[in-house]
């Protein structure tokens, strides 16, 4: 959520290049959860990634190191997987609700002698606060139904296995239906009051 609050808050100055950034940053968001998955695995990959190729020729590491078999690692690159994914997401509603905000707050704070902190904390923050609580809701939404962009990125692995995954291993791959029936309500009712949330915070909405 900081990451993408950055990107929005740069994202909502005007620069040259604006229109550019902002058509890169949502990229990752476009690409597909399964091509986004399969392409952080070739970027990954122990003999032929694109990133111990880089990491090498800079003399960073001394030899090609296997990413996604090691579990600290593997975690580390699944998540940022995710990160990739979702963080563009979330930039675009924070984008939304700062270009919402009247110009003239920043300016009568301006006369007053609020610097750029100040502003941020008494006027941007407290402005965008229900969206940003939409936009953390979503991502935790998002975090209990990730699928394809893990599997595609290291299969069943334990190290990087989501709810999603073990449900679909305990019913698919094991054949335990009770269990995974059980373990998929589960999900569901927290994927209901994540819901429940989502909907009154959008209710409630910004007031300027």
């Amino acid at each position: 959520m900081g990451l993408a609050l950055t990107f929005a808050l740069v994202l909502n100055e005007t620069f040259k290049g604006r229109a550019i950034l902002r058509t890169l940053v949502i990229l990752p968001w476009a690409i597909p959860p399964v091509v986004n998955g399969f392409m952080w695995k070739w970027i990954l990959d122990g003999q032929f990634g694109a990133l111990n190729g880089i990491l090498y020729q800079l003399g960073i590491i001394a030899e090609y190191q296997s990413w996604l078999k090691d579990p600290f690692t593997a975690l580390n690159f699944a998540s940022l997987t995710f990160i990739w994914r979702f963080t563009p997401f979330v930039t675009l509603i924070l984008l939304g609700a700062l270009q919402s905000i009247p110009g003239e707050l920043y300016e009568a704070a301006k006369v007053d002698g609020a610097g750029a902190l100040m502003r941020f904390l008494y006027i941007t923050f407290p402005l965008i606060k229900p969206i940003f609580w939409i936009g953390l809701i979503l991502v935790g939404i998002f975090s209990f139904t990730v699928f394809d962009e893990i599997y595609a990125l290291t299969g069943l692995d334990s190290s990087t296995k989501t709810l999603m995954m073990y449900a679909y291993e305990t019913i698919f791959e094991r054949g335990r239906f009770g269990s995974g029936s059980a373990l998929a309500y589960f999900i569901a009712i927290i994927l209901f009051l994540l819901t429940s949330l989502y909907v009154r915070s959008i209710r409630r909405g910004p007031e300027y």
